[in-house]
């Protein structure tokens, strides 16, 4: 599908821009000057071009009171086409590829209800693919999660967030951890695209909307809007960045709030001793433009060592629950 000019417009305010407003893309007809019913039109047409993934927003686990961890495996070549079709079938497995480390060549994100249970589901699936060896790298802290192409620049881009200490649960919320999974789902390409599950559970779709919104100032709601494929708009690398200082965990929050490029920052914890503890995505549409970006990250770092590992393949295609 060739991107018109309007075309390019609309993706942009779909990630960027996406309204809090039980009929949002009235707003964003308002906003560039075509009728709402062209508007849900050409984001209908967007979706079903694969050029974006999805309208809504991703739930922090920690609010449905999981864990998660990023997992470095050696799985050996021969049986790498075994590995995808197992963890193809893995709901909680995400964030899948295959990266130019000079010994993990597989890197997933894993999620389950404890550490304990974490430890066990990466000790069977590695078992069950003939993994050599692995590293869970637990998630400390989620400092940025904003998924944003810049497609007329060709990077990833967005403003830092704030940085939440802690992430409330769905009970200390007071709300059904139900309703943090209905969230998680695409978002309906309609006039009105809150109702149904307002109605699910007895809310105003205004009401449902000012809940969103106060989920996403307390980090429990983060990446709100659309989700663009970026093979399709020129984003065609990703990099994942590991960083090693003397001060992680300052150097970590100092990426966050100023590596705009930078899509995910988490901090991690090993369960072995590995001297790379932060980790930052960077996208673009050329591994020169992702060169030039880790230069700022280590600057901004003051890292004494880092890794630039680059996607060789997806494992796991498509959106991320």
């Amino acid at each position: 599908m060739e991107l018109s000019e309007i075309d390019k417009k609309l993706i942009m305010e779909l990630e960027y821009h996406f309204p809090f407003n039980e009929k949002p893309f009235s707003e964003i007809s308002e906003r560039l000057g075509i009728t709402e019913d062209e508007i849900i039109k050409k984001t209908k047409e967007l979706l079903s071009n694969e050029i974006i993934k999805r309208v809504g927003m991703y739930v922090n686990f920690r609010a449905k009171g999981m864990e998660g961890a990023l997992i470095a495996a050696e799985i050996p070549t021969e049986n790498l086409e075994k590995y995808r079709k197992i963890t193809l079938a893995i709901k909680e497995l995400t964030h899948n590829y295959i990266r130019n480390h000079p010994k993990y060549n597989v890197w997933f994100v894993l999620k389950a209800e404890n550490k304990d249970k974490l430890k066990e589901n990466v000790e069977k699936i590695i078992e069950e693919t003939g993994g050599r060896d692995y590293v869970i790298l637990f998630s400390k802290k989620t400092l940025k999660l904003s998924v944003k192409y810049d497609i007329i620049r060709g990077v990833s881009y967005s403003e830092p967030e704030e940085i939440h200490e802690k992430i409330p649960t769905a009970e200390e919320l007071g709300i059904p951890k139900e309703l943090l999974k209905d969230l998680s789902l695409p978002l309906q390409i309609t006039s009105r695209p809150f109702r149904n599950i307002a109605e699910k559970y007895n809310m105003k779709e205004s009401e449902l909307v000012e809940l969103i919104k106060e989920l996403k100032e307390k980090g429990v709601i983060k990446d709100y809007g659309a989700t663009v494929n970026g093979d399709k708009v020129g984003i065609k690398e990703n990099a994942m960045m590991l960083v090693n200082s003397d001060d992680i965990e300052s150097s970590c929050y100092n990426l966050a709030k100023n590596l705009k490029e930078a899509t995910h920052v988490v901090l991690r914890e090993s369960d072995k001793k590995w001297d790379y503890l932060c980790y930052a995505m960077i996208h673009g549409a050329d591994k020169k433009i992702i060169f030039e970006v880790a230069k700022k990250g280590v600057e901004i770092t003051k890292a004494k060592s880092y890794m630039l590992l680059f996607s060789l393949d997806n494992l796991k295609p498509g959106i991320v629950i």
